[in-house]
């Protein structure tokens, strides 16, 4: 495994969100409350992009058709047209002044 770095820490804020692709895969890096937290950022159900969704108690929301994911493990916790499976999420790295992820 490697350490793939998004964006050094001194750069993140509550509301942060940064979308990226690494190694094929579109994630996205949210900082709230003061944890970092790192979702696929393409959403299950339309797959449309999940970056500029907005933050609700833990949750961010599809800009697309109103989903809700909770940021800690990805779970689907709200639909508005059926069913749908959650995000998938990894662990945030950090390593000298970066956050990042294992790959």
């Amino acid at each position: 495994m490697n350490f793939f770095p998004i964006d050094f820490l001194d750069k993140l804020h509550d509301g942060y969100q940064k979308a990226v692709s690494i190694k094929g895969r579109e994630l996205l890096l949210i900082q709230e409350k003061g944890s970092h937290y790192i979702l696929e950022n393409i959403c299950p159900h339309a797959g449309y992009p999940m970056v500029n969704g907005k933050i609700i108690e833990g949750q961010i929301r599809c800009p697309m058709h109103g989903y809700l994911f909770s940021l800690v493990n990805g779970a689907c916790t709200f639909v508005t047209e059926g069913p749908c499976r959650g995000l998938h999420t990894y662990q945030p790295v950090i390593r000298d002044n970066q956050i990042g992820l294992m790959l």
